[in-house]
């Protein structure tokens, strides 16, 4: 009979030379994944800012964002253009889109200079990267962070080489430690199909940026790391049950077990137990009843 059958390929850590306190703050920049893993620790009780200017898919628009916040250069009414009844900015999401200019400038100054001020002094800035294809305005050449339903005859469709990708990585690494020398960087690749139709250049895309995020790494030991999250998913838990309805985007529980790796891997073992009952607390806090209306006129 045969003994010690594995039911599964276990992703393998590297020893991390670095493990952060309760105290650290955390800044992130990157796509829904990185949203996804960086809410966790805020509803924890970590403090710090993430995705200044919204979600963020490709290497040269999360570089934009950063430089950007590390030189604090405002945006101005010249950035944002008006389609379908709203003011847009090619380097934003479409959740900075407001119905007047001033309101979208406001909001993305003041996301902006949130994310500046927790770059320069956090401990930790997470960096997920989902996608090389990118889009470039016909009319400038600039590659957009979003094409808000723009007509696609406006954009061409491009795909960055390993190359462009670590150039913008590198050029990202540069700002953040012109501003912050102590901070750890921690660079992922989301596990996330970004082109479910396509999955030959789904996984052009993704090698593309593999290598390039190894490449940063490699050339900046001790301050850079990367953290398996796309080996975790596709690898180690490979099984469509750990995928929401879409069959792209991981399950809650699947999010889960990624973030306790993370924390395992980068928090001390005090931080991880604050955060622990941080959660907890919240949720004993949410399953309180509701104290008795007080009828009108009443004390």
């Amino acid at each position: 009979m045969r003994k010690n059958i594995k039911f599964q390929t276990s992703v393998t850590f590297p020893e991390y030379s670095f493990k952060v306190n309760a105290e650290a703050g955390i800044a992130g920049i990157g796509s829904c994944f990185a949203d996804a893993l960086i809410s966790r620790l805020f509803e924890r009780g970590v403090k710090g800012a993430n995705n200044p200017n919204g979600i963020l898919y490709n290497s040269a628009s999360i570089f934009s964002a950063v430089n950007r916040a590390c030189k604090r250069e405002r945006y101005t009414d010249e950035d944002f253009f008006e389609f379908n009844g709203l003011w847009h900015s090619w380097k934003h999401h479409g959740c900075f889109s407001q119905p007047k200019r001033e309101t979208a400038v406001n909001l993305a100054n003041k996301s902006m200079l949130e994310f500046a001020d927790s770059l320069s002094s956090c401990s930790m800035c997470v960096i997920t990267l989902s996608s090389s294809v990118v889009y470039e305005l016909r009319e400038t050449g600039a590659i957009v962070a979003n094409c808000h339903k723009v007509p696609q005859n406006k954009f061409e469709k491009k795909i960055l080489s390993v190359q462009d990708n670590l150039k913008n990585l590198e050029e990202t690494v540069k700002c953040i430690f012109g501003v912050n020398q102590d901070c750890r960087i921690v660079i992922t690749l989301s596990p996330v199909r970004h082109y479910p139709g396509d999955l030959i250049l789904n996984s052009r895309s993704k090698s593309a940026l593999l290598c390039a995020i190894h490449d940063c790494v490699s050339a900046h030991p001790d301050k850079c790391y990367y953290f398996p999250a796309y080996e975790i998913l596709n690898d180690e838990l490979r099984d469509y049950r750990f995928y929401a309805e879409d069959m792209l985007h991981p399950s809650p529980l699947a999010q889960q077990i990624i973030f306790d790796k993370f924390v395992e891997n980068f928090f001390d073992a005090k931080a991880a137990e604050l955060m622990d009952k941080k959660l907890k607390a919240l949720k004993a806090a949410s399953h309180r009843p509701l104290k008795p209306a007080t009828p009108c006129g009443t004390k």
